[in-house]
This record gives structure tokens, C-alpha cells and sequence, in this order.
């Protein structure tokens, strides 16, 4: 088994608060315009996706991969943590 510096831990921490607050930021402009990741499905479903416009398909996409990253960094996070 190999042992990680304390120095290591730290940076990796520090890069990993980082990014999640450039996420939640990020995910912070979206539920300003669109309330919540859920309003945002429920909008798309019943209104559809204008055909010359899929910028808010694409906002789904990017806000469900950003949810997705953020538990992934809270989840390791909490494993260093230990």
C-alpha cells in the first residue's frame, strides 16, 4: 500500500473546493433562470424544444452533467475527509 503526502491531500482538496465552487456557481446562474433541475425537465417535456433553438436541451445536458460532477467531488471529498 502507498502512502500519499499530507502535502498531496491538501492540494488535492484545495483543487477539488475550487472546482466546486466554479460548479455551483455555474449551477447558481442556471436556477436563477430556470427555478430547479426538475422544472427544468418539466418545461422541456411539456413545451418541447424549439427546433431552431436547443439551447435549453443543451442547458439540461450541461446542468445534469455539472450535478453529476458536483456529487462526484463531494463524494470524494468526504472520503478525505476520513
Amino acid at each position: 500500500m502507498s502512502v500519499v503526502s499530507a502535502n498531496l491531500v491538501i492540494s488535492l482538496k484545495e483543487y477539488l473546493n475550487s472546482r466546486r465552487k466554479i460548479l455551483e456557481s455555474i449551477i447558481r446562474d442556471f436556477e436563477t433562470r430556470y427555478g430547479s433541475l426538475d422544472r427544468l425537465r418539466e418545461k422541456i417535456e411539456k413545451e418541447g424544444v424549439p427546433e431552431d433553438d436547443h439551447t435549453i436541451w443543451d442547458e439540461l445536458i450541461m446542468w445534469e452533467n455539472l450535478d453529476s460532477e458536483l456529487k462526484k467531488i463531494n463524494n470524494i471529498l468526504m472520503g478525505l475527509k476520513t
